[in-house]
C-alpha cells in the first residue's frame, strides 16, 4: 500500500502497482492496467521527462471517466517538463513520486482527500487565502490544495 513520505507529507508509490492501489483505494477503480515499457517512451518522446512508469485506473467509481497516472523518478525533471508545456499543466495532481490526471472535480476531490496536491506552474500563481502551497521540486512550481475550476 502507498504510504506518506516524510517529504513535504505526500503519498508516495514506489511503483507503478503502488501507485495503482493508491487510485484504486482513493476512486474505487474497477482494474489498474500497468503501462507497458512501450507506452512509457511514448510518454518521454512527447516530452515528459522524469518518468519510470504508470498506467490507467479503469472504470472508477461514480463513471466520472478512465483515469492516467504516472510514476516519476525524478519530479525536478518532471516537472521542469511540465512547467514547459501548458498543455499539461490543467489540473494535474502529484504525489511524492507519481503524478495523475483526473477526469472529473468528483475525482479532484477524492485524490485531494487522499493527501495528493495540484503541480501549478503558472507564473506569478499565489494561492487564495484559506489554501495551502508548498514550493515545487522546481522553482516556478507550486503543489496545492486549490484550482481555479474545482468547486
Amino acid at each position: 500500500m502507498a504510504s506518506v513520505s516524510a517529504c513535504g507529507g505526500l503519498p508516495s508509490a514506489g511503483s507503478s502497482q503502488e501507485a495503482g492501489d493508491l487510485l484504486r483505494s482513493a476512486l474505487g477503480c474497477e482494474s489498474i492496467d500497468i503501462a507497458s515499457p512501450r507506452e512509457v517512451q511514448q510518454v518521454r518522446s512527447m516530452g515528459l521527462t522524469g518518468v519510470n512508469g504508470g498506467g490507467e485506473c479503469e472504470d472508477p467509481a461514480g463513471g466520472d471517466g478512465d483515469v492516467d497516472f504516472l510514476t516519476v523518478e525524478d519530479m525536478a525533471a518532471f516537472q521542469t517538463s511540465v512547467k514547459g508545456d501548458e498543455d499539461e499543466q490543467d489540473d494535474l495532481m502529484v504525489g511524492d513520486d507519481f503524478a495523475v490526471d483526473p477526469s472529473s472535480d468528483d475525482q479532484r476531490q477524492s485524490l485531494l482527500d487522499a493527501g495528493l496536491l495540484f503541480l501549478n506552474c503558472t507564473p506569478h500563481f499565489t494561492a487564495p487565502e484559506g489554501s495551502t502551497a508548498e514550493d515545487g521540486a522546481v522553482e516556478g512550481c507550486t503543489t496545492t490544495d486549490y484550482a481555479e475550476d474545482v468547486d
